[in-house]
């Protein structure tokens, strides 16, 4: 007897709306370092299927730069489950043909969302 597991539906951005896109750069734009809860991200008017597609559980490698601090407490964390903004931004930037030659996370994260602003912009959203 074999059983059927539901299918998660495949994510595109062009299933998105431009105004859910603007929001979630006016939210999450620009910043390459913050993985973002969930909950929170709701509250700011981000569509749950987008956060739900992003979701992952991020995990700290014990180096400075690849571990996960509580902003809240400063205590290291050995992994966190949230949604990883740079991620998104890339996933997105990608979409429009965005590109980065950036190396670090912050300047990347600015560079691609000012990209994905400027072709809205041209694009007339």
């Amino acid at each position: 007897m074999t059983t059927k597991t539901a299918k998660r539906p495949t994510f595109s951005w062009a299933n998105t709306t431009t105004a859910d896109q603007v929001k979630l750069l006016d939210v999450i734009g620009s910043d390459g370092h913050t993985i973002w809860s969930a909950p929170a991200l709701i509250e700011d008017g981000i569509p749950a299927y987008i956060i739900d597609h992003f979701t992952t559980v991020e995990k700290s490698d014990g180096s400075w730069k690849g571990s996960i601090f509580d902003t809240h407490t400063g205590e290291l964390q050995a992994e966190l489950r949230g949604v990883y903004g740079l991620t998104v931004i890339r996933s997105l930037a990608g979409y429009y043909g965005v590109r980065s030659g950036a190396f670090g996370r912050g300047t990347e994260a600015r560079q691609l969302t000012a990209g994905i602003f400027e072709h809205l912009k041209e694009a007339g959203a």
